[in-house]
């Protein structure tokens, strides 16, 4: 059966690597007796993925990893993990989808918010970001650092009075959202929290329109297959 399970990545774990978060996600299905599928060959390892790495330092509340097991059900084994996962990586839900959602390919955006203080005076400016033609920003590489165009990457701006919540390119295409927030607070003139910077929302893109990935995965449970 594959399984998607939905997970937190907050406390202390916002500080592991990707790498290391693979390990804690391993020795966590082996104390709760779950039965992943391994890979053959001369180094077999456990059938599971994660998504996009996410950032150290970030929470998140939507975070993915698909695992092939022999479980009972989705439901029985989110409860099975749970039951023995590190504080921080808690399961928030879980799918059985039909077929291999491929989330690590077909996750295109998402959803960030940040904490902000300062900025309703130019709720209207921040928010007209999606509407311009064109907007540069530095983006630093392997110690290089461009201008680069990040209009197309930003889907979505909206500003609450103690929040700035953005949706941004992600996956194979992707924006920073720590860089992108601590950019428009210099641009605009504002003070925000980066440590409380979390993401809540990841979407996939089906028949051209921007879906959440969980309802995306419901569909695959029923077995409708998902179009670009």
């Amino acid at each position: 059966m594959i399984v998607v399970m939905k997970h937190y990545k907050r406390g202390n774990m916002i500080y592991v690597s990707h790498i290391d978060l693979m390990r804690h996600f391993t020795r966590a299905f082996r104390r709760a007796g779950i039965d992943v599928l391994f890979s053959e060959g001369f180094n077999p390892h456990m059938l599971l993925n994660l998504g996009t790495p996410l950032p150290l330092g970030m929470s998140s509340s939507a975070e993915y990893i698909t695992v092939r097991a022999e479980v009972k059900s989705a439901a029985d084994f989110l409860s099975r993990y749970n039951e023995v996962c590190p504080e921080g990586l808690e399961g928030i839900a879980a799918f059985a989808p039909l077929m291999n959602p491929n989330l690590a390919g077909r996750v295109v955006a998402a959803d960030y918010s940040v904490k902000v203080k300062g900025a309703a005076e130019k709720k209207k400016e921040i928010e007209g970001i999606v509407n311009l033609p064109s907007f540069e920003m530095p983006i630093t590489k392997k110690g290089e650092t461009k201008i680069k165009d990040v209009a197309p990457l930003v889907n979505a701006v909206r500003l609450y009075p103690d929040c700035l919540n953005v949706c941004l390119a992600a996956g194979n295409v992707n924006l920073r959202a720590d860089a992108f927030m601590r950019f428009l607070s210099e641009k605009f003139s504002f003070e925000l929290s980066l440590t409380e910077l979390w993401k809540f929302e990841q979407y996939v893109r089906v028949n051209g329109t921007l879906t959440e990935t969980d309802d995306y995965l419901k569909k695959l449970e029923s077995g409708i297959p998902a179009k670009e």
